[in-house]
């Protein structure tokens, strides 16, 4: 007999879609899954991905739709409040009153699903999407702020560090990374597990035309950047520039920005929207911003990265990847030049390629979410 699981995410790019891989894994067990996000009506792309995915979207009533082209930064207090305001938990309460899950599952950066898990009272477990150890030892306490909802919910203050206290006290703590991108040294409780990126269960097929000639051999280079707002128009010039110069194809994917102002090689096609494991296993090195989501994918893939941060956490990620010896990481404003040598010694250089196999196979290791999905299921009936 399946159980009934409440997932809690957001939709801030990378953190999203390993909930929804979870959630669709659940549902393929026989579950009943409810995924939260704040995914407008309108937003048909996220309602028919957690349609297809066997889940139920809950939207969060006391939410509007976040502005399109916002970038978070832009607007500190709409993100704060979004992800970590009493009427964010009210939301996820009122929700869990009414299909009352056995297991809540919480996205790390919703201050305000880990105070509600806690006044829930029943089988918690924490996605960590992004590196557990800068997490919890440096930045989490200035991301996520419990204060407000506990104070809310009559929960006593948590001493500092915050986040440490809380992820002590749940169930299970899941970081979406192999261990050996993370830096050393995290706090791990007794919950604490590494289990690698939660991998889409139905991936789409090979992409049949890439935009080539079939006849076409020269290695295949993926420019994607991320797909929420950062400073897109200012890190693809240069990139692009660095590609045209050399004998590769690539393809770029736009993630919601506007083509217009661009200068497009011949040598690159231009796609909207592209499902990264449609593409990557003929890609021979994805040039990346750095977000967690996109270098999980690649390294799953086994394919090497040029890493060029544009702001958040993606410095740090950028450079586990370099010192894990799967690409190399640039500068946010690296010149061209830079790009261009960066690719072309990724390209020359095998054991760049050797490096993000090694990953490749430690995340096969742990299931590409298999592992993920029963410690959640290892919850039902979880005593608390």
């Amino acid at each position: 007999m399946g159980g009934r699981f409440l997932v809690v995410s957001w939709r801030g790019g990378g953190n999203f879609p390993p909930a929804l891989a979870l959630s669709s894994r659940l549902a393929g067990h026989g579950h009943e899954v409810a995924i939260m996000a704040d995914a407008a009506p309108a937003d048909a792309s996220v309602v028919a991905q957690v349609a297809s995915s066997g889940a139920t979207l809950l939207e969060y009533p006391s939410l509007e739709p976040w502005p399109p082209g916002l970038a978070i930064e832009d607007d500190p207090v709409r993100f704060d409040e979004s992800r970590n305001g009493v009427p964010t938990a009210n939301d996820i309460l009122a929700a869990a009153r009414a299909i009352r899950p056995d297991v809540i599952v919480v996205d790390c950066m919703a201050g305000a699903g880990l105070v509600a898990a806690e006044v829930l009272g029943i089988p918690t477990a924490v996605l960590v999407h992004v590196l557990y150890q800068p997490f919890v030892c440096a930045w989490a306490d200035l991301a996520v702020d419990m204060t407000r909802c506990r104070a809310a919910f009559g929960l006593d203050p948590l001493p500092s560090p915050a986040m440490a206290h809380r992820l002590e006290a749940v169930d299970k703590v899941l970081v979406l990374v192999p261990e050996a991108l993370d830096y050393p040294g995290a706090p791990r409780g007794r919950g604490t597990f590494y289990v690698g990126p939660i991998l889409d269960p139905f991936p789409p097929d090979p992409l049949g035309d890439l935009g080539f000639d079939p006849s076409d051999d020269r290695p295949l280079v993926l420019v994607s950047l991320s797909t929420t707002p950062q400073r897109q128009a200012l890190a693809l010039p240069p990139i692009l520039e660095a590609v045209r110069r050399l004998p590769v194809r690539a393809l770029l994917t736009l993630g919601g920005i506007d083509p217009g102002h661009l200068v497009v090689p011949d040598n690159v096609a231009v796609h909207h929207y592209l499902p990264h494991s449609s593409v990557l296993p003929d890609v021979a090195v994805a040039v990346s911003h750095g977000g967690l989501s996109t270098v999980v994918a690649a390294l799953a893939a086994g394919v090497p990265l040029v890493c060029i941060p544009q702001g958040r956490e993606q410095p740090l990620n950028a450079e586990r990847v370099a010192a894990c010896g799967a690409g190399i990481a640039l500068e946010a404003d690296a010149d061209s030049d830079a790009i261009a040598a960066a690719i072309a010694a990724v390209l020359d250089e095998p054991g760049y390629r050797a490096g993000a196999r090694s990953m490749q196979e430690m995340i096969e290791r742990v299931g590409t979410g298999a592992s993920a999905v029963a410690h959640v299921e290892a919850l039902l009936g979880h005593p608390r």
